[in-house]
């Protein structure tokens, strides 16, 4: 059971975490939310898929790792092995946390961390989060623009999806798939960009998404759909 707090110097003076990517860890994962900003490094390595989210309908986006529950074809023994690791993975045990400020107007986000995480060090193994005398080690500063990152991602995201849905851009997909085993897997829960639709858009509405930078995400997950072949491949090595 996770158990957050917010982080300070004082009592997290001597804290350490450590970073190897591990099934031990909790990184045997399918795979991970991501956002807009990190479409660009995700595509070179994983397929981007729509989802649903599953209480608010919302869609959002994940990059896929595996076929099955707790499947990581990326991970192994010796770690995490691609290009880009989704900020979503990489800020573990740290997420954003908000404080209410002094005048009671409004809340600033803050770190917290997961006191109860696998990744909490007891020993001597692990980054440091504070330096000796109390400041911020650059492990925990790239922690915070990760956690930024992923703040301002959310945004973002919306603002792309209703783009993209107010020009009808998002359809369903089957995946269906027969590995060399002869072992079969199908999804019917994700969606992609219609390329019919996309590629059949007006000047204005190709100059919009250009301008919001929309066009480019969009393109990045269309080339990302290269990636399922990559992952049958590494499955079927695996197999």
């Amino acid at each position: 059971m996770a158990k957050h707090e917010m982080l300070n110097n004082i009592a997290h003076g001597n804290l350490k975490v450590i970073t190897k990517k591990s099934a031990a860890y909790g990184d045997d994962v399918s795979g991970a939310l991501i956002f807009p900003s990190e479409f660009v490094d995700a595509q070179r390595d994983y397929p981007i898929f729509f989802q649903k989210e599953a209480q608010t309908g919302e869609f959002q986006a994940v990059a896929i790792f595996g076929f099955k529950k707790n499947e990581n074809l990326f991970l192994d023994e010796q770690g995490w092995h691609a290009n880009y690791i989704p900020a979503v993975i990489a800020r573990e045990p740290f997420l954003i946390g908000f404080q209410r400020e002094q005048d009671g107007d409004g809340a600033s986000p803050v770190i917290h961390v997961d006191m109860d995480s696998p990744r909490i060090s007891h020993g001597d193994d692990g980054e440091a989060v504070f330096l000796e005398h109390g400041g911020n080690s650059p492990y925990i500063e790239n922690i915070s623009r990760i956690l930024m990152s992923i703040h301002d991602g959310l945004a973002e995201s919306k603002a792309m999806f209703s783009a993209f849905l107010a020009l009808d851009l998002i359809e369903p997909f089957v995946l269906d798939i027969e590995f060399n085993n002869g072992a079969k897997y199908q999804a019917s829960a994700y969606y992609t960009i219609n390329q019919e639709k996309f590629f059949a858009l007006d000047d204005s509405a190709v100059g919009q998404l250009h301008k919001t930078g929309y066009l480019h995400f969009a393109y990045m997950v269309l080339a990302s759909l290269g990636n399922i072949r990559k992952l049958i491949d590494m499955c079927n090595k695996r197999a």
